[in-house]
């Protein structure tokens, strides 16, 4: 092949990809073909002046994970005199130049000084590296060659011009693209991440108002029921389930909110879809409700899913209140939502359809693209073109369309999630029977009605209940007394739950630890996790959940 048609080759392969390793190895390729042994290639840090090696190769074998960073700005190196000079330093006699074994080993002035390892890479054979450019003339990396047929010193006009000269400018440029292109993609990661994290704090904000209807409601419920009991101790026993029951709903509706409120974590669960989609009913009904809109849902059993789970309460919510603006647009009987959830071999589809005027055409055509919108005022502020984009990271899909006989249509395609996935567990552990133990107790919570309570419920069972309410006074009393077990609220003031138990455990302390939150989804640091508490008990919870956890870690007598 002649040097032209070679040249167009490579600038063909250079041009159709991005990716740093193939663009090293298509011209790794080309520069062994024309007599060289040895090459190596390497990333200018621009933040730290080092040289990253993307590839070193001798007679064929892989050397790049035995390569040592190398600072640009070391001039007792040959690549340092590259860099500072801006061209190929060509060494003919490599035992000239002086042998380091680490950094700060000194060097003889004047005199040229190379890392063991790499000389033994090279293995004493002449070599030439230098600075590799950008388009603006700006070092990008840095390029290295060795062996050149026979081991013979390498001509400077080979480094000057020539195919060599050309592959190393391509390179340069290449490899300049490729970063550019990775920098691109990494600010769009990020963009694409606030948007999400936006669009949380907005949705949490406009929940907390649905949310807040129901939960007004429900504390009517238990606070008159409780005026009621406090007629006569046969009211009482007649309003005590009530009460329970307008708690516990309670409780669940804040651990719904809390589960679309936390950060999602590095590694995603799998997506509980029938949950979310629970959530989300239980969320939206009220707001539904005063505006005439009837709302149902088909939920058969379907795999849990690949996804962020508060990235698919996100979508499906936004989903929804989209629908909800669009039925303004249709009297108040003919105003309904539905969703549906459907498992195809694999693929699991959420499906959000309304009885609105559908999507104009104008919009149809243009429905994920950025920035698109048919809203006078901001709402939920994850777009359908943020969504879609945040889907795909997951292998999963949104489309949209109109519905023959009126209406629109989203579907959300989900890849199931393998077997053995973690998913959320339950809202609450199950209750047990009654404890069979009796136990010195120790429970620290800032707010003197729960330790009161929690002594009030466990003193009639048999045990002995001491209260803290705070970490100070929770530390001497635990030095003049011994305790089988410690309940502890993890949000203590001054001296967090956490704190407190590894003091505990400094002083002594060898019994069982339970924490109390009321986060639903507290997640431990693994710094936390060394205290080696035994329990976690989630707040609000019943008399039943407290016995169960401390017949849990401390077992039947």
């Amino acid at each position: 092949m002649g040097s032209s048609d070679l040249l167009a080759g490579v600038t063909a392969r250079l041009a159709s990809t991005a990716r740093l390793d193939e663009i090293v190895d298509t011209v790794l390729h080309e520069i062994v073909g024309l007599g060289f042994a040895a090459v190596w290639v390497a990333r200018l840090d621009e933040l730290s002046g080092t040289l990253v090696s993307l590839k070193s190769m001798v007679d064929g074998v892989d050397f790049t994970a035995q390569m040592p960073n190398i600072s640009v700005l070391d001039l007792r190196q040959p690549i340092g005199h590259g860099f500072r000079d801006g061209r190929m330093i060509n060494i003919t006699d490599p035992d000239a130049l002086q042998l380091i074994e680490r950094d700060d080993d000194p060097v003889v002035p004047g005199r040229m000084a190379l890392p063991r390892a790499v000389y033994d890479h090279l293995r004493g054979h002449p070599f030439a590296c230098g600075p590799l450019f950008g388009s603006r003339g700006q070092p990008v990396g840095a390029f290295g060659v060795s062996s050149y047929r026979g081991n013979q010193p390498i001509p400077d006009e080979l480094l000057n011009q020539g195919l060599v000269r050309t592959f190393m400018d391509h390179l340069g440029l290449a490899m300049e693209r490729a970063v550019h292109v990775e920098q691109l993609h990494a600010s769009l990661v990020k963009a694409q991440a606030a948007i999400v994290n936006d669009a949380r704090i907005k949705a949490v904000g406009e929940l907390a108002s649905a949310v807040a209807h129901d939960l007004n409601n429900l504390t009517g419920i238990a606070l008159l029921a409780a005026s009621v009991g406090m007629r006569s101790p046969a009211d009482a026993v007649d309003m005590l389930p009530r009460i329970e029951r307008a708690n516990r709903a309670i409780g669940d509706l804040v651990a719904r909110l809390q589960r679309l409120a936390r950060a999602p974590a590095g590694e995603p669960e799998a997506a509980n879809l029938s949950q979310i989609v629970e959530d989300i009913l239980i969320m939206v009904k009220p707001m539904l409700g005063e505006r005439s809109i009837e709302i149902d849902a088909a939920l058969p059993a379907v795999p849990a899913v690949r996804c962020d789970p508060v990235l698919i309460h996100q979508v499906v919510l936004n989903l929804v209140m989209n629908a909800h603006d669009a039925l303004d647009a249709v009297p108040p009987e003919q105003r309904r939502i539905r969703i549906e959830l459907g498992d195809d071999d694999g693929v699991v589809r959420v499906t959000v359809r309304d009885t609105g005027p559908g999507i104009a055409p104008a919009v149809l055509a243009q429905l994920f693209q950025p920035f698109i919108t048919t809203k006078r005022d901001a709402h939920l502020g994850i777009g359908l073109a943020a969504a879609r984009a945040a889907l795909q990271h997951f292998g999963a899909n949104i489309e949209g369309r109109n519905a023959p006989a009126g209406g629109a249509v989203f579907e959300v395609s989900l890849i199931a999630a393998p077997p053995g996935a973690p998913t959320a567990g339950p809202l609450h552990p199950r209750p047990a029977e009654a404890v069979s133990r009796r136990a010195r107790i120790l429970a620290i919570d800032d707010d003197p009605d729960v330790v009161y309570i929690i002594r009030a419920y466990l003193e009639p069972h048999g045990h002995a209940v001491a209260t803290a309410t705070s970490s100070a006074q929770a530390l001497d009393i635990a030095a003049g007394q011994l305790f089988d077990l410690v309940l502890c609220d993890i949000g203590m003031p001054k001296q967090n739950g956490i704190d407190v138990c590894r003091s505990l455990r400094d002083t002594g302390y060898r019994g069982k630890l339970v924490l109390m939150t009321g986060w639903d989804n507290y997640e431990l640091s693994p710094e936390q996790r060394k205290v080696a508490f035994d329990s976690l008990l989630k707040k609000p919870f019943l008399g039943a959940d407290l016995l169960a956890v401390i017949e849990s870690v401390l077992g039947r007598s």
